[in-house]
């Protein structure tokens, strides 16, 4: 299907705006590798559905939207992955170090991302999308097809319950500057 010229401007506006965003919505899920694939293929779904994506503000959570399903494909490659070299037997897979880690390994960082581990799955989402990735309570649940004050609620919830594995000085919000520049609040 040939594309219009507007089509090529709204993406390319699109992709200058959102590209960071989305690269560290990935950073934050996956390795560094596995993050720059994630990131390339959600522009090309947006490419692909450029006429799709919604204009303003509602673009970026819509390629969360697409990220987050890209995100879930690779985990679910990674597993088969894992369990096909689990099931050759001869074949281990070694533990994957990356050479530029992403993750400053500052203690405080360390401990945020530890409390944030013990946390189901959903809530570890919630507070990632809030915090970090910075949306609303409203693109939220639309995010996750549940309502703004579920979203009040699992949040207090969750901050609440990540506040208790966090030492007494550290029981704060997770900051995402600590995620992405490494520094203290």
């Amino acid at each position: 299907m040939a594309q219009s010229p507007s089509s090529h401007v709204t993406f390319r506006k699109v992709f200058d705006e959102h590209h960071d965003a989305v690269h560290m919505y990935c950073l934050r899920r996956l390795n560094v590798e596995d993050a720059n694939e994630a990131t390339a293929e959600v522009f090309l779904v947006a490419w692909r559905r450029v006429d799709r994506i919604p204009s303003g503000p509602e673009a970026l959570p819509w390629l969360y939207g697409v990220a987050r399903n890209v995100v879930r494909n690779q985990r679910r490659s990674q597993h088969r992955r894992a369990r096909l070299v689990a099931r050759l037997g001869s074949i281990r897979e070694a533990p994957h170090e990356e050479p530029e880690p992403q993750v400053v390994r500052h203690h405080q960082e360390v401990e945020v991302h530890e409390a944030l581990s013990r946390l189901r799955p959903q809530d570890q989402e919630l507070l990632r999308l809030k915090a970090w990735d910075g949306l609303s309570n409203d693109q939220i649940g639309d995010l996750l097809g549940i309502s703004h004050r579920a979203v009040e609620g699992r949040y207090a919830r969750a901050l609440n319950k990540m506040s208790k594995y966090l030492p007494t000085e550290r029981q704060a919000e997770p900051s995402p500057r600590l995620a992405q520049e490494g520094g203290e609040q």
